[in-house]
């Protein structure tokens, strides 16, 4: 019999996380499901996603005996009773309270902004985790901690050349974990593990050394983050209002973070023009992470999807920000 898993709402309604069912294709398998758990698990049901061994599947994909089927909510709670609080209604708030605390460590100290990068590379890494195993698939959050740190602590101590030895960080890295754990050697796991190792290298030795003597400016960072806020919300708004005709998400994201830019350098009395190209830089690398997040998260290349997991936006932070410092230091 193939193997159902259940998350999220799903898995509170049915009262268990995982059931077998005997059916021949994905869609009689989620029916009986339905029929099994009621009317309240169908309404949840209809707008979870679901994957047959790690792939987007289809209601007449044929299953086999092992053969594991996923039904995976949206990360907003898709369809929870309304009289009920579900964990991801919380989660929803998480990249709110992570730029807070972003804006909150950089006015403190390397070392505390040191930390709270490598906080965030591990948050990102547990949420692309926890996607992948909701896929099927492996992904080892410890090695991207690991390059984090490495990137960090090379920015700090290094200087400028610590771009590049995070990137040397990374990949011995990832390597190293490939050999040491045989699972992890097949392309298809160790790709996206050193891609998002790569990433967070390179994003933590990056801000780290846009707040040394090695920066053209001591905001450089304050820059970065009010245009990267200003990008990813108004985009969420727009997503929201997708209603509205000529109102498009990636055109409101990217305006909004040049605009948020220039905003951010005239009111510290930067190189206006200078930041502007910065701008536009984090707004081409925040548009570009949304096909990164779906090919993470999804599998596949796709800009209109919904993609799960509690902090997807940190896909486009990570690549703007591995950008950024090698941007600013030859615009600037």
């Amino acid at each position: 019999m193939a193997k159902l898993r259940l998350f999220a709402n799903l898995r509170e309604i049915a009262g268990e996380n995982q059931v077998e069912i005997d059916a021949e294709t994905v869609g009689g398998v989620v029916d009986t499901a339905v029929q099994k758990f009621g009317d309240e698990f169908r309404q949840a049901a209809e707008s979870a996603r679901v994957w047959l061994n790690g792939d987007p599947a289809t209601s007449d994909s044929p299953v086999a005996d092992a053969d594991e089927v996923v039904l995976l909510p949206p990360v907003s709670g898709g369809s929870q009773p309304a009289q009920a609080i579900a964990p991801a209604d919380f989660i929803s708030f998480l990249p709110i309270v992570l730029a807070a605390l972003a804006f909150i460590a950089n006015l403190q100290g390397q070392a505390i902004w040191g930390a709270f990068v490598v906080l965030i590379a591990g948050i990102w890494a547990a949420d692309l985790s926890s996607v992948f195993e909701n896929r099927g698939r492996v992904l080892a959050p410890l090695p991207v901690v690991v390059s984090a740190v490495g990137g960090v602590i090379a920015g700090h101590v290094v200087g400028s050349s610590g771009y590049g030895i995070a990137l040397g960080v990374a990949v011995v890295v990832a390597l190293g974990w490939a050999i040491a754990f045989a699972p992890y050697r097949e392309v298809d796991v160790f790709s996206p593990m050193l891609l998002v190792s790569l990433l967070a290298a390179l994003a933590a030795a990056s801000v780290t050394l846009s707040r040394t003597a090695f920066s053209p400016s001591d905001r450089a960072v304050d820059v970065f983050l009010v245009a990267v806020v200003a990008g990813l919300v108004l985009g969420a708004v727009a997503i929201r209002m997708q209603h509205i005709p000529l109102l498009d998400p990636f055109s409101v994201t990217a305006l909004a973070a040049v605009l948020a830019a220039i905003g951010a350098a005239a009111l510290w009395d930067l190189d206006v023009v200078g930041y502007l190209l910065a701008g536009l830089g984090v707004a081409v690398t925040l548009v570009a992470g949304r096909g990164l997040s779906s090919m993470l998260r999804l599998g596949r290349v796709s800009l209109t999807e919904l993609v799960p997991g509690a902090v997807p936006s940190l896909d486009g932070v990570f690549l703007a920000a591995a950008i950024y410092f090698p941007l600013i230091r030859i615009i600037l």
